[in-house]
């Protein structure tokens, strides 16, 4: 029989301390732990904080723009100077330049937890929180177990933040007309596996990562080589969920563990996990209740790069629960301004890259290799476009008449280029004018079904 070991009451209660969570703890520390009580959860130890498997890569901009901390001794696996993207060929490496880190993400993430709890966030470690608790249809607080112990533990709190990752442990609970309450389309998802390797060869130029764009091997998304230093390097791929795809592991041992690039000594990591690669949640706040990281869809989704997202998610919603507070009202009106200042800026370049992410994934390895061969792609253009949610295909007359000459053989590509181009601005338009309250969301969120909807329509993108 399980019995309750305790019950614990805070202003605000954080569960899950991934990126977002503990992102979001370390800034309340730095805001409002003189004036609230804050708790942090997961269901891991501090060797666990972090887990999830990725390319482990964030850009210094991250870190520029919300004022975490950047990563720095033993943290750093690799500092970052570029990127190269490959052509589906491997016969054109286009070099982008821009800063970035390949990170131990457990070491970060322990880094962030231990100085918000230094500055009055209670951590608490080894806890699996299962369940919302409702009263009267009011969201009041938590329900978990001691991971150790399996005794009843509860947490009560004016505001509950989900960080637990796509999963949405708490949101997927919520009541069905809670508009937080919105599900993941698998089509909407990358599955993606990754090995950490010890290398039997030096690796050139670690300072750059490499992207590689090939259909066959990576259906619907890519596959990466990211140094860490001169002998190791993360290794993997993605492919869209929902397409019947074989799974990533297997396609990663038959079709890449026989490359080159993959010669290696030994194995020191392998992991899987599900990554959203969509637009944001149509809202992280409602009711006492905030979502944020992989829980609200908060990634990149050309890259499926999720800390920096997530990061940005935290700063919003730290400034919007200090304002809460300060009114000690935390309806979703009162905890709006955390959409608001997520949607109008990386929320609508999200929305965008959304856009240009299902045209990559109805686009043939042919095409992205002759578009990139022909300078209608360029590397900067299609970086900058992960970046700012921006395609910028800006050729001269004759350049442009150049490439059309060039491209006869395929003229669509041309023709989706246009429409893509087309509804990345639409959508960052729409985005622009996200609803200033909670009332205005229905009536904005089927002006952007209906945009979408369109969109599919023209590229011939099925869900």
């Amino acid at each position: 029989m399980v019995r309750i070991l305790e019950e614990h009451h805070y202003d605000v209660v954080i569960v899950g301390l991934g990126p977002a969570g503990s992102s979001l703890a370390y800034l309340l520390s730095q805001r409002v732990a003189n004036k609230a009580r804050v708790a942090g959860i997961d269901m891991v130890g501090m060797d666990g904080l972090w887990g999830k498997p990725c390319g482990d890569a964030i850009g210094k901009h991250h870190f520029e723009e919300t004022g975490l901390p950047e990563p720095e001794g033993e943290q750093v696996r690799q500092r970052v100077e570029g990127i190269y993207i490959i052509s589906p060929s491997e016969k054109h490496w286009f070099k982008v330049r821009g800063e970035g880190y390949v990170i131990d993400r457990n070491k970060y993430g322990r880094r962030l937890v231990e100085e918000a709890g230094k500055k009055g966030v209670d951590i608490y470690l080894g806890v699996r929180i299962n369940k919302p608790i409702l009263e009267n249809g009011k969201l009041v607080g938590v329900e978990g177990i001691k991971v150790s112990s399996k005794e009843k533990i509860v947490f009560k709190a004016k505001i509950v933040v989900d960080a637990t990752g796509y999963n949405g442990v708490l949101r997927k609970r919520l009541p069905k007309d809670w508009p937080v309450n919105e599900p993941l389309k698998p089509t909407d998802a990358n599955i993606a596996y990754r090995e950490i390797l010890e290398l039997d060869y030096t690796i050139e130029e670690p300072e750059y990562l490499r992207i590689y764009l090939n259909q066959e091997i990576s259906p619907g998304g890519y596959w990466w080589l990211f140094p860490e230093g001169v002998d190791k390097a993360n290794i993997g791929l993605g492919d869209q969920g929902g397409r019947g795809y074989d799974m990533p592991n297997k396609i990663y041992r038959e079709k890449l563990l026989k490359r080159p690039e993959l010669r290696h000594k030994r194995v020191l990591n392998a992991a899987g996990s599900l990554v959203p690669t969509r637009r944001p949640a149509n809202t992280l706040v409602w009711h006492n209740f905030i979502g944020i990281g992989d829980n609200a869809y908060t990634v990149n989704p050309i890259h499926g790069g999720g800390m920096g997202y997530a990061m940005f998610a935290a700063l919003q919603a730290a400034k919007a629960i200090d304002e809460a507070l300060e009114k000690d009202s935390f309806t979703a009106t009162d905890l709006w301004n955390a959409n608001l200042g997520y949607m109008r800026t990386l929320g609508a370049k999200q929305a965008s890259l959304d856009i240009f992410r299902m045209f990559l994934q109805v686009t043939s390895n042919d095409d992205i290799e002759l578009g990139l061969s022909k300078g209608l792609m360029r590397e900067t253009e299609m970086y900058e476009t992960s970046v700012t949610g921006e395609l910028k295909v800006d050729m001269s007359k004759l350049q442009m008449l150049k490439t059309a000459l060039s491209m006869m053989s395929r003229p669509t590509l041309l023709l989706k280029l246009s429409t893509v181009r087309t509804y990345m601005k639409k959508v960052k338009e729409l985005y622009s004018i996200y609803p200033d309250k909670p009332e205005g969301l229905p009536r904005w969120v089927s002006q952007i079904e209906k945009l979408y909807a369109e969109y599919k329509s023209s590229i011939g993108y099925k869900d």
